[in-house]
């Protein structure tokens, strides 16, 4: 029906009457098929309604011909559009257009519609000024509608010129340019990105809020695409929320971090180096984006440096330890520098050699039981970068991994075990009972793998925890003297007992 306006002026063809008697009642429709009367009725307001908007009859030769429309929008139709320069004549033009918009005859309005169509991309400026100053509302639904036609009429010209080499007539072109050269394969990735992000293609070079704003439309984009562990990311995805987020004068926050973090965990390092057009700039991009996440991620970030091979890892690592971290951001840094670090950077290890603080709490009794202290972070780490393995400085089990370093949860102290007393008869003289319970913790503490349940242990059971963490203890002070031993021109003292 016409007025509805979803395709430019589908019902050229038809007469302006048409519109009028449209909208007619059901009964009017009926008797049209049963009354020849009626038809002649038809006939005659036809012929009516055309003298009235062709002006009098002049504009109407017949039914069904388009009405001649007034002087002001006659002028501009039969006026050749191709050589037309952008200018002043060209905004007068697309003024008097604009408000034939807005004409209390249909028939003008439809053919300023067409004519503003006619003109092409070129008045597309003057006529988002216009639709944001109108207060008209069929005027500024009929601009609404010719400006995203005209609008996707330009894009795919401009994007045509754009893949063949030519220069570039899309905005912000150079912001990824920038980072990834031009190549064909940078451009066509460009155009994705395009397409898929325009809002945030439109926002990047402009103010913190612009930027702002299309991050969020980005995120909101991702949601309506089910994005996540089920869907991976594109790979414009992940540009369009680093390019905002390594401008300088750009700070997303967390929020848009921690998006970032999971995002890139979704992706193996190698998919990306093995591109090399890609690959590099990419990893360059991410590196930045790093250097100026959030501290509140700096843990998962961390983990990703590492995952990735990223030496940012370690400068990241570094600059955390300056800023007095929470001790298991404290002890990601340290697993850091054990693996992308020097020997020299033990002597910064060897600071935190005595810190008691818990970070890991095993799940059983016995020898796989017990506790993982920061210090004990600190001695594995230092043992690590000296290329020692832990055990051979007291641990019980291996906890060194090729891509982390070290694992520290994996970080096991032994139960030293009590010297045997040389008093001869009073220890030697104890009951049956005794020797049989010594004789049962021993085999316990070697095999037992019963979950820790602190709300349901018997007396025994914490007593016998109790003289667990004092004999973990005693090796624990013997496996940081070692550890002290290897750091590079650092006093070996003695740690003191938590």
């Amino acid at each position: 029906m016409i007025g509805s306006f979803s395709q430019p002026w589908p019902n050229r063809h038809r007469s302006p009457v048409y519109g009028f008697l449209a909208p007619r009642t059901l009964a009017f429709r009926t008797l049209a098929h049963r009354t020849p009367a009626y038809r002649t009725l038809v006939w005659w307001a036809m012929v009516a309604a055309a003298h009235q908007w062709g002006g009098g009859g002049l504009g109407t030769g017949a039914i069904g011909q388009e009405p001649v429309p007034p002087a002001e929008i006659r002028s501009t139709a039969e006026t050749p559009v191709a050589g037309d320069p952008v200018g002043d004549d060209l905004a007068e033009r697309v003024g008097r257009l604009v408000d034939g918009l807005r004409s209390d005859q249909f028939a003008v309005r439809e053919l300023a519609s067409e004519q503003l169509f006619r003109l092409g991309p070129a008045c597309l400026p003057i006529l988002r000024v216009t639709r944001r100053q109108s207060n008209d509302t069929e005027q500024s639904d009929r601009l609404d509608r010719i400006i995203d036609s005209l609008a996707k009429q330009s894009l795919e010209s401009r994007i045509r010129s754009f893949l063949q080499g030519g220069p570039s007539e899309l905005e912000n072109w150079p912001e990824l340019e920038k980072w990834f050269g031009d190549s064909p394969r940078i451009r066509e990735l460009f155009v994705d990105l395009y397409r898929e992000h325009p809002y945030l293609v439109d926002a990047l070079g402009g103010t913190p809020q612009q930027l702002s704003m299309g991050l969020s439309r980005v995120r909101r984009r991702l949601i309506e695409r089910g994005v996540g562990p089920r869907e991976t990311p594109q790979r414009v995805d992940l540009i369009a929320l680093l390019l905002p987020l390594t401008d300088p004068d750009f700070t997303g926050g967390a929020q848009y971090d921690l998006i970032v973090a999971s995002l890139l965990q979704l992706y193996p390092a190698n998919d990306f180096r093995k591109d090399a057009i890609f690959g590099e700039p990419f990893m360059r991009m991410v590196a930045k984006w790093m250097s100026r996440s959030d501290i509140s991620i700096r843990e998962q970030v961390l983990r990703l440096a590492l995952q990735w091979k990223m030496d940012i890892g370690l400068t990241l690592a570094l600059e955390t330890l300056k800023q007095n971290p929470d001790p298991i951001l404290l002890c990601r840094c340290m697993q850091t520098i054990s693996r992308q670090g020097t020997r020299e950077h033990a002597v910064l290890l060897a600071a935190y050699i005595n810190d008691p603080t818990v970070v890991f709490q095993k799940r059983y009794l016995g020898v796989h039981g017990g506790e993982v202290q920061v210090g004990d972070v600190a001695a594995a780490s230092i043992a690590r970068l000296n290329s020692v393995p832990v055990t051979e400085i007291g641990f019980a089990e291996p906890a060194e991994h090729p891509i982390f370093g070290i694992i520290y949860e994996e970080l096991v102290v032994p139960m030293k075990r009590p010297a045997k007393s040389t008093d001869s008869d009073e220890e030697t003289d104890q009951g049956d009972d005794e020797d049989g319970e010594s004789a049962d913790d021993e085999t316990l503490d070697e095999n037992d793998l019963t979950p820790l349940q602190p709300g349901n242990l018997t007396p025994r059971e914490i007593a016998r925890l109790i003289d667990h963490a004092k004999r973990r203890e005693a090796a624990r002070v013997e496996i940081r003297l070692k550890a002290l031993e290897l750091v590079p021109a650092a006093p070996a003292e003695t740690p003191q007992k938590s």
